[in-house]
């Protein structure tokens, strides 16, 4: 029994490790790009790295229906939707805007008419990367258009999408309180605990392999052991 438990302590510690690193790189890239100012978006990007948290601006009209909800938590920890839509840019090429939040009981378009935009749009946001599924995370529902992580490859073959921009751009939060889809959904202050869970998971392993050796030094002391 100790092997395995060893094994499983040391694996969620290497995990929580590069979680750390990953966390760090976005906090440093945060602080460096976010407050630099709106550009026009770049007809295309060679190195997404090199984009990650820019202001851009793009025009467009919205392809509403093909609209795909992605799972997520909003204000006050209420479970909700991510609104992540195409836009047909003026050049005829495709971005794919997370327009904000939406609580779960407005997922569908007929319940919150006010958010269908049918004339041109310009969007100022920030670019983001396309992320990969989370462990225990589950899996991307394209049979029911449901998302809970952000595959933009995926995204763009599920609605027939060509000449897709390479990155989500996630819209600025409007300036009118309460109006849905809630944008901003880029978090500015990044919490970052992920040194202290990994320092646990291998205290853990260490008080583990200590009780194991404890255990087996009092157990070949045992005088009866040796009849």
């Amino acid at each position: 029994m100790t092997i395995p438990m060893l094994i499983l302590l040391c694996i969620l510690g290497n995990w929580q490790v590069e979680r750390l690193n990953w966390k760090l790189d976005l906090i440093e890239k945060l602080d460096t790009r976010y407050g630099l100012p709106s550009i026009a978006i770049p007809s295309t990007v060679s190195d997404p790295d090199e984009w990650v948290y820019r202001h851009v601006s793009v025009s467009g009209r919205y392809l509403h229906m093909r609209e795909m909800p992605l799972y997520s938590i909003g204000p006050n920890g209420r479970p909700g939707y991510d609104l992540f839509t195409p836009l047909l840019t003026r050049n005829g090429n495709y971005v794919i805007i997370n327009r904000g939040w939406v609580p779960e009981d407005m997922k569908e378009q007929i319940l919150r008419p006010d958010t269908i935009k049918s004339d041109m749009v310009q969007i100022t946001g920030v670019l983001r990367k396309s992320w990969n599924r989370e462990r225990f995370a589950p899996e991307n529902d394209l049979v029911r258009n449901i998302w809970y992580y952000g595959d933009l490859q995926a995204m763009a073959e599920a609605q027939d999408l060509d000449q897709v921009f390479p990155m989500f751009l996630y819209a600025d939060k409007d300036t009118e309180q309460g109006n849905l889809p809630i944008g901003g959904r880029t978090r500015l202050k990044l919490v970052n605990n992920h040194l202290d869970y990994a320092m646990t998971w291998y205290g853990l392993a260490v008080v583990l392999l200590v009780i194991y050796v404890i255990f087996n030094l009092q157990k070949n002391g045992r005088p009866e052991d040796h009849f």
